[in-house]
């Protein structure tokens, strides 16, 4: 059976929020955001999201640098937060270079910070430079706190802006 795939402007919205923000060097990539219908699983998780740079014919053809793919059976149970967070994530793996030679940018996907297992982390701690990192960090963070901020922040751009991400999600399986 073929993947359904759709127009994901919900998540547009959210990243055309957070873009000035957090993603200023993405100012000029050409971003194309999708849903697909259902989420494809790795490791026996589901997928949330998935990033590609498109490239070749195909970057040529679609006029884009990035394709940011979304599960919608995955978002449609996400809470508002949760979905900032998720395109926020999948906006940090995009990134882009300037060429020295031609002044062009080079556009790619990184990989996050840190890749372990909390299992790992729980025996041998913050083994790793990038580890440590991610522990001082969190341990900086009072989480609730920071939920709060976010989340009346998100009100009060919906108030300004006029769009509400709870009533625009229609529930729809893209075609």
């Amino acid at each position: 059976m073929p993947k359904l795939y759709g127009e994901a402007e919900q998540v547009e919205t959210i990243a055309q929020r957070i873009l000035p923000q957090f993603h200023a060097e993405l100012a000029t990539a050409r971003i194309q955001y999708i849903f697909v219908e259902t989420a494809s699983a790795k490791g026996g998780r589901p997928v949330m999201g998935k990033v590609r740079k498109v490239s070749g014919a195909l970057e040529y053809l679609l006029e884009k640098d990035f394709i940011i793919e979304l599960a919608l059976d995955v978002w449609n149970t996400l809470s508002d937060h949760q979905r900032t967070a998720l395109v926020d994530h999948l906006l940090e793996r995009c990134t882009g270079e300037e060429d020295e030679k031609t002044s062009e940018i080079k556009w790619s996907v990184r990989e996050p910070d840190v890749h372990e297992f909390t299992t790992i982390l729980r025996r041998y701690g913050a083994w790793t430079v990038d580890l440590e990192g991610m522990v001082s960090v969190a341990q900086e963070i009072n989480v609730e706190e920071r939920v709060q901020e976010v989340e009346a922040a998100e009100v009060e751009v919906d108030s300004v802006v006029g769009t509400s991400e709870a009533t625009g999600d229609n529930g729809e399986t893209p075609s």
